[in-house]
Formats: C-alpha cells, sequence, structure tokens
C-alpha cells in the first residue's frame, strides 16, 4: 500500500507516509511523538489518560491536563492522516487510549520478530542465514534510542537488545556449521558497533580470527575487550573470556623463553583469599596435588560442601542467592593456598592444605560459623565431607 504508515523504532526514530516522513526532532512536537512511542509501544494495551498524563508531565502538570492532552492527541492524529480519509491509527474508548490494531502499519520491531520465527522454524541452514541475516541488518540500534532514558522504554529495550544479541549468536553458530568463519568476523565486527560491551560477541571473533590464522587480530580484539572493560567497569573480563589467551600462544607457534612464559603466567593480578576455578582446573590440580601427596606425603584434604534444605525446595532465586552467600563465605575464611570450586547447583569441592584433620575441620566450622549469620543461613544447613588426599 503506497500510503501505509511505516515506523522506525531500532536505531533512528522515524515515521512516515509512503516515502513522506511526518515525524521531527522539533521542540514544539516533542510531547507529541513522546506519546505516539508511548502508545505504540504498549500497542497491545489500553493506556489510560492518567497514565499518559504521568509520562507526558512527570513534575508539574500543566493548569488542565486532560484538556492539554485532547489537543496534543488530536494534532497526532492529524499528523498520522493528514486527509482524513480513514479510521484512527488512535482510539479512544472507556476512558483510554488505544492503538488501532486493524489498520496496516509497517513496523520494524514486527517484521525483526518474524524474520527470528521463521530462521527457528527453518530446518535449511542456508535459508537459516537468509532469514537470520536479515533480522541482523535490521537491527541499527537500540529500540527508541533517543528515549532510552525514559523508565518506560527500557524493558523493550533490554528485550530487543537480548533478542538481537541471541540472533547474531544463532547465525555465528549456523556460519559455523557451514565453516564460514570469515563471515563470523565480519558480524561480529558489525555487531560490537551496536553492543560494545558484550562479551560473548568478543569470543565469537576472536575464536573465528584463531581458525582464520589471524593471531595479530586476535590478540589485538583481545586487548581492545580487555582494555575496555577495565576503562568502563574497573573490571576484567569472564575466566572464560581470558582463556582465550591460551589459544592465541598455541595458535601463535613461536617459541618463548622463561622470561615471556612468567611475564604471562604473572599478567593475572592474584586474589586474595582462596582460589576459585572451574572444574577442569581443579580436577588437574588435584592430581597434582595427589602426585605431591604420594612424593612427601604432604597433607592435603578433599572437602565437598553441600548446600541442604531444611524444609521445602525454595525458588531458584533464593538457591543462587545463597550458594553465592555461600561462595562468599569460602573466599572470606580459607586461606590463599586453598582451591575452591563450584561441582553442581548446590555443592563446593575444597582442597585444603593442613597439617592435621583437626585444622582442616576448624577451617570448616570457621564457614558454617560464618554462613550461618547470613539471612540465608537459618533456611539451609551445611553438610561438610573430609577426607585426605591418597587415604
Amino acid at each position: 500500500m503506497a500510503d501505509v504508515l511505516t515506523i522506525r523504532t531500532l536505531g533512528v526514530f522515524s515515521v512516515s507516509i509512503g516515502d513522506t516522513p511526518i515525524s521531527d526532532n522539533s521542540t514544539r512536537s516533542q510531547k507529541l511523538w513522546k506519546v505516539f512511542k508511548y502508545i505504540l509501544t504498549n500497542r497491545h494495551k489500553m493506556v489510560s489518560v492518567e497514565t499518559l498524563i504521568g509520562v507526558l508531565w512527570p513534575e508539574e502538570e500543566p493548569d488542565n491536563p486532560q484538556k492539554s492532552l485532547h489537543t496534543l492527541m488530536s494534532r497526532l492524529r492529524k499528523q498520522l492522516n493528514p486527509g482524513g480519509s480513514h479510521d484512527s491509527y488512535i482510539l479512544f474508548q472507556h476512558g483510554c487510549y488505544q492503538w488501532n490494531p486493524r489498520l496496516p502499519i509497517d513496523l520494524d520491531v514486527t517484521e525483526f520478530e518474524n524474520m527470528i520465527t521463521k530462521a527457528g522454524e527453518s530446518q535449511d541452514d542456508a535459508e537459516k542465514v537468509v532469514f537470520l541475516k536479515r533480522a541482523v541488518e535490521m537491527y541499527l540500534g537500540g529500540y527508541l534510542s533517543e528515549a532510552i532514558y525514559e523508565a518506560w522504554v527500557l524493558p523493550s529495550s533490554n528485550y530487543y537488545k537480548r533478542l538481537y544479541l541471541r540472533t547474531v549468536m544463532d547465525l555465528a553458530e549456523v556460519y559455523k556449521r557451514l565453516n564460514e568463519f570469515d563471515a563470523i568476523a565480519q558480524l561480529c565486527i558489525k555487531a560490537i558497533d551496536n553492543e560494545p560491551y558484550e562479551e560473548s560477541l568478543y569470543e565469537y571473533l576472536i575464536q573465528a580470527l584463531l581458525i582464520n590464522g589471524e593471531i595479530t587480530k586476535a590478540k589485538e580484539q583481545y586487548r581492545q575487550f580487555s582494555e575496555l572493560m577495565e576503562k568502563a567497569f574497573g573490571a576484567k573480563p569472564s575466566e572464560e573470556f581470558r582463556s582465550l589467551s591460551q589459544g592465541m600462544w598455541e595458535a601463535e607457534g613461536v617459541e618463548s623463553n622463561l622470561f615471556d612464559i612468567k611475564r604471562r603466567l604473572d599478567g593475572e593480578t592474584m586474589q586474595r583469599g582462596a582460589f576459585f576455578c572451574t572444574t577442569d582446573t581443579f580436577n588437574q590440580i588435584y592430581q597434582l596435588d595427589k602426585r605431591s601427596d604420594e612424593r612427601m606425603k604432604f597433607p592435603v584434604f578433599l572437602g565437598l560442601i553441600t548446600l541442604a534444605y531444611k524444609d521445602q525446595t525454595p525458588e531458584e532465586r533464593v538457591i543462587k542467592s545463597s550458594v553465592l552467600a555461600l561462595r562468599q563465605c569460602l573466599m572470606r575464611t580459607l586461606r590463599a593456598g586453598d582451591i575452591v570450586s563450584q561441582y553442581s547447583k548446590n555443592q563446593f569441592i575444597l582442597l585444603l592444605s593442613a597439617y592435621m584433620t583437626k585444622d582442616a575441620e576448624a577451617a570448616l566450622v570457621r564457614v558454617r560459623r560464618l554462613f550461618s549469620q547470613e539471612p540465608e543461613g537459618s533456611r539451609f544447613e551445611l553438610r561438610v565431607n573430609l577426607s585426605q588426599i591418597g587415604n
């Protein structure tokens, strides 16, 4: 249809009828398009007059807010239907405003979701690529990015952001199956322009560069993201991301001297308290300690702490909060030479260095005492098992 209302919300906001733009950024039109955006965002709901007044005049209402809103809506209807030839895009009934679902519109987020749905339904990788690429290309920026600080925009903005990132990763996985690693790199570079702090995009990019043998570029991307995280958040990337550096050393295939190796090993800041690691790393350390025990008979103890529910199983969020609290207790209580890893949803495994069993037991008593003081401590009990390696 030549006169269909075309609305773009991903990136630069615009509204047009056919090829004629009708939206603008003038000061006089700010509230007019703000109320349009609000009703569009909530197009599947009825929006009360009181709600719209609160959105438009959050700090100080005009003398007659209902009249001001009515005047604004009249202006908006004329903008959306300059010829007055068909029904209004915005209806008023039962004291509420509502988007008219009977009138056709060309809305980018609807097409964005449709492409993703079609990709999910397709069983053919080549066809998936077509749909996913179209969806990715449509995401020119965040949803109503010019209004991102409005509280009512955030839920939709976060939803489309997550959907976009998932779509990029789905497309990267299809490219991986097709061995198209150049395409993965190009995809991620463009996606990083939209979401520069998303670690997973850099992971896919670096892995693709390494497979293509572009080690220098991979190292540069690793350095850029690490510096970005430090500068923006004062934090390091995740352990999984930092493990990519090992792949760079292996791919480089260049001999190192002892100084270079020590510099790499010393590159990470030492963490205080016990050392927390993945289960794979824990397994390797365990094997090393077992060999040490066989050679020197230096006692090392393997511990298992289970977070047991006292009554019925609590909500998932309560379990996660309690597991985090227990992890913090372990890190604060155990010594720098001790090793901690999460073994399952509610269990931690430990490697404790101690001269006697009672010393290792005393350490776990301190953990139990500290955890009991946490808000979650009353709902759980800690079951502790301890065994000396080699016995």
